[in-house]
């Protein structure tokens, strides 16, 4: 009974691997002792190896009990394995004849079990102190040798023998019993395997009915609203069947959702490229969901490049897919304000373009700690604030399966109560380089009306039948094509068709595939070998709600001459018979010409730039520079006991220095923006460019790098850099980001190469005081009234992003300086002499002069900038300090 159970749990499933081991080679390790001690009674071993054998068998059967009842089985290993290699293996090996027995080779079994059955640190840990006792007994017995038990040359050869043979069928046993697990678990896996794809399979297969069966009346619903449409005279019923087809649309686009997580899952999805004019797709986008969004008085607007090329090749049903998706996410978490959807280009090479779609809103946005959830399956963000918000929560996740589908991207930037806005870059081929110009909302609006319905032809001649066991389908059809002046016959099922098809000549017939007691592909196959039939080469058409690439194949393979998705319109029949029908039966109608869109108004296009680069307003670069590169800047603030003060708007460094010479700085600091200052700032940013990149002053020295990078990861598209500067060193890297932009890097790539340029800036800084470093804690106060007696003047030095004193300067301000300056120059390290910048606090014309000429001395710089410190630098630097800032040649 006992070992019934042993083996069942070894054979348990839901056991770990090393519960299982635990249990088997605990059981033969006991095996194995109790043979020892028989042996050794009978060889006549020492009495104590034979007790300590004894005490061990009990013992660790004890703890084997304990362990697998408690289901601690680490536990029990733990404590068997330090027994092991602590104290029996020693043990053995001093009383069991050292290395003229057999205990060498139970070091190695002793090895071998802790491996196998302890997890985690512990199994290295009990390994290091099994190498340590085993080392300390072979030690103890080469230089001690009186202290180890004698074994007779008989006993020796025996006792070897025994244990080699032991150990081997121990560690035989282990390998086979890990093979057998192995072998075992592949089974296990192999057969959950099948298991998941057969249930993958049901799902795709139950998806794929509902999907047909939810398309076979909305079929109808469309069909008959084109009708309605046709046929008003009355501009508000055309405008209410209008609605109707969008809402139609958006229905089944929920339905082809539902089916295409399905799809994606199973890795069945196509992705199919055709050419397709980009104003017609974006116009069916805008009309099929702008209704939605004038029920919610939300101003709608559209951002149209000019130059995007007008006929490209993709799959624009699933780009038209992707966009409704994102619009009709914004509408329903928008409850004022508006959306927009912006479309811009960028050349990839001859004949490729990347599409960049970005919809934009001004809803709940979504929160920081959701972001990272928003494309997950079935899951919707921000629920407590959008309680009233109905939806599936698939459109996200199809919109990103689909966007990656099409070596896509797609990325998403959000404020909490602000908005959102989400941005697909999708590759797409050039068929047409003619730019659509400028488009405006009212033009993709009216471009609906223009698509109405037109007869391209007519033929009295020619008889076509229609096969559809639901008779409202039937209808729809018909009447769809009465125009034509065709001969239309029907069948309401694959019997009734094969008995007209059986006298009566058509010139194509449109066939359903499901119907009750013979679908469509059965109906063909006998159409095909019908005796004396009349339609035995007649082009059949299958008309039917199964989308794949795998369906349109197989309806190839079965030999029909065509393929219609469901819902059917007008245009899809025409143009079909058109390819089919013989063309003497065919006279071609002239179609209406296309309304012309109105006016121009309410395009919001503007140049967009790829990246930005934005800094804080301690980046000390000259206006006029900041100007011409286009570079916005975040303020920080001046505190002081008066308030806080927004630097270079409401205070400069006049007034800051006017205030330390006044009240000292004690209560004088530099604040830096907050989290939600940074993220308004880079929301606004993110209507200028597709990405920005912030430039940051150092994060060890101060807090504004942690808090932008806080505020950075509500976006996708807004790159922090540590500049691990101060003042001109984060205006030098700015510099350098900004040639990089020009020189046409992406956002990564520039990051990159930032992050190896900022390791190359020189920024240090003479300071007049040290009350500053007081303040950081690097100089003890008490320092303060030595400094004063000697005229002390620390030099700074950034490295590494942290400002370190790197020597205090002593004796007069002029000579203190002229050191400073001569120190900055001397590092044996290669200089960029394209730039040095000198920054300053409330320095006289005649202190720079000299400053200018001292530097000239060192060395010669193709441009000088001498620059005012920030009201923020200054608060940090104090009265008369300045800095020297350059590069260093890239090594």
């Amino acid at each position: 009974m006992i070992i019934q159970k042993l083996f069942n749990n070894v054979e348990d499933h839901n056991k770990s691997l090393q519960e299982r081991v635990f249990v088997i080679l605990t059981f033969i390790g006991m095996l194995s002792v109790f043979l020892l001690i028989f042996i050794g009674m009978i060889m006549g071993d020492n009495i104590l190896n034979t007790l300590a054998l004894v005490a061990c068998f009990f013992g660790f059967l004890g703890v084997i009990i304990f362990s697998i009842k408690k289901r601690r089985v680490q536990t029990g290993a733990t404590i068997i394995g330090v027994v092991l290699v602590v104290f029996l293996l020693p043990l053995s090996f001093i009383y069991g004849g050292g290395i003229y027995g057999g205990s060498p080779l139970w070091f190695i079994f002793g090895f071998a079990f802790i491996g196998m059955t302890v997890a985690g640190k512990r199994k290295y840990v009990l390994m290091a102190i099994g190498a340590i006792a085993m080392s300390a007994s072979y030690y103890l017995a080469y230089m001690y040798p009186e202290y180890v038990a004698k074994h007779t040359i008989l006993a020796a050869h025996m006792d070897s023998l025994i244990s080699n043979l032991i150990v081997s069928i121990l560690l035989v046993v282990m390998i086979l019993f890990e093979n057998r697990v192995y072998i075992s678990e592949n089974k296990l896996i192999e057969k959950q395997k099948e298991e998941i794809q057969k249930l993958s399979q049901s799902k795709s297969k139950f998806f794929s009915t509902v999907s047909h069966e939810i398309r076979t009346p909305i079929d109808t619903m469309v069909g008959f609203n084109e009708l309605i449409i046709r046929d008003s005279d009355s501009e508000e019923i055309t405008e209410n069947a209008l609605n109707i087809k969008s809402a139609g649309r958006m229905l089944l686009n929920l339905v082809n959702d539902v089916l295409d997580v399905a799809k994606l899952e199973s890795g069945k999805m196509e992705i199919v490229p055709n050419e397709y004019d980009v104003i017609n797709m974006l116009s069916e986008t805008i009309n099929m969901t702008y209704e939605e969004a004038h029920e919610k008085r939300l101003k709608y607007y559209v951002d149209i490049d000019p130059q995007t090329p007008k006929i490209l090749i993709g799959d624009d049903i699933r780009i038209e897919q992707i966009l409704i998706n994102l619009l009709n996410n914004a509408i329903k978490y928008t409850n004022e304000g508006s959306i927009t959807l912006s479309l811009r280009t960028k050349p990839m090479g001859p004949g490729e373009i990347m599409l960049v779609f970005t919809v934009e809103d001004t809803g709940i946005g979504i929160k920081k700690d959701a972001i990272a959830y928003v494309f997950d399956e079935f899951k919707r963000v921000n629920e407590n604030g959008a309680k009233d918000v109905m939806g599936t929560g698939l459109g996200l996740t199809i919109v990103k399966m689909l966007t990656e589908q099409m070596n896509g991207e797609i990325q998403v930037n959000s404020i909490y109560t602000k908005g959102s806005s989400f941005v697909v870059t999708l590759p797409q081929e050039v068929v047409k380089s003619e730019p659509v110009g400028e488009i405006t909302l009212e033009d993709l609006r009216n471009k609906e009306l223009a698509s109405e319905y037109r007869q391209s032809f007519e033929a009295p001649g020619a008889r076509i039948l229609i096969v559809d066991d639901n008779q409202m389908n039937r209808v729809v059809t018909k009447r769809l094509l009465r125009d034509t002046k065709m001969e239309i016959d029907e069948a309401a099922s694959g019997i009734e068709c094969l008995e007209k098809c059986a006298n009566i000549q058509y010139e194509c017939i449109f066939m359903d595939q499901v119907m009750p007691e013979m679908d469509g592909t059965e109906c063909l196959r006998q159409i095909r070998q019908q005796m004396g039939g009349m339609n035995r080469e007649t082009p059949v058409v299958v008309i039917t709600a199964f989308t794949t690439g795998d369906d349109q194949a197989k309806f190839r393979m079965a030999g029909f001459d065509g393929y219609i998705l469901k819902p059917v319109n007008g245009e899809m029949l025409e143009n079909t018979l058109l390819r089919i029908l013989p063309a003497d039966l065919i006279r071609r109608t002239r179609p209406l010409e296309a309304n012309q869109a109105g006016g121009k108004k309410g395009n919001l296009h503007k140049d967009r730039l790829p990246i930005l680069i934005t800094t804080e307003s301690v980046c000390d670069l000259p206006p006029e520079m900041i100007e011409k590169m286009r570079i916005p800047i975040i303020p920080f603030s001046i505190r002081n006991k008066n308030g806080s003060f927004i630097d270079g708007v409401e205070t400069e460094t006049e007034g800051v220095l006017e205030y330390i010479s006044e009240n000292g700085n004690e209560d004088l600091f530099a604040e830096s923006p907050s989290v939600q200052e940074y993220e308004e700032f880079f929301a606004s940013r993110l209507d200028e460019a597709d990405n920005v990149i912030h430039i940051s002053m150092s994060g060890k020295a101060g807090g504004a790098y942690h808090i932008a990078m806080e505020a950075a990861a509500s976006f996708d598209r807004v790159h922090i850099v540590d500049s691990e500067s101060l003042s001109c060193g984060v205006g030098m890297l700015v510099l350098e980001a900004h040639n990089l932009v020009q020189a046409g890097f992406d956002a990564a790539e520039c990051v990159r190469q930032l992050d190896k340029i900022k390791k190359r800036i020189h920024t240090s800084f003479l300071i007049n005081n040290i009350d500053y470093l007081i303040k950081l804690g690097r100089i003890n106060p008490r320092m303060k009234g030595v400094s004063r007696i000697f005229m002390l003047k620390p030099g700074i030095l950034f490295r590494d992003g942290r400002g370190t004193l790197m020597r205090m300067f002593m004796g007069a301000a002029a000579k203190a300086k002229k050191r400073y300056i001569g120190m900055q120059f001397d590092t044996g390290r290669l200089i960029d002499k394209r730039r040095v910048f000198i920054t300053h606090t409330g320095l006289t014309a005649s202190e720079l002069d000299d400053i200018l000429r001292w530097v000239g001395d060192e060395m010669i710089f193709d441009e000088v900038i001498v620059q005012k410190e920030s009201a923020a630098c200054a608060a940090i630097h104090g009265q008369g300090a300045f800095g020297i800032i350059f590069l260093y040649e890239d090594e």
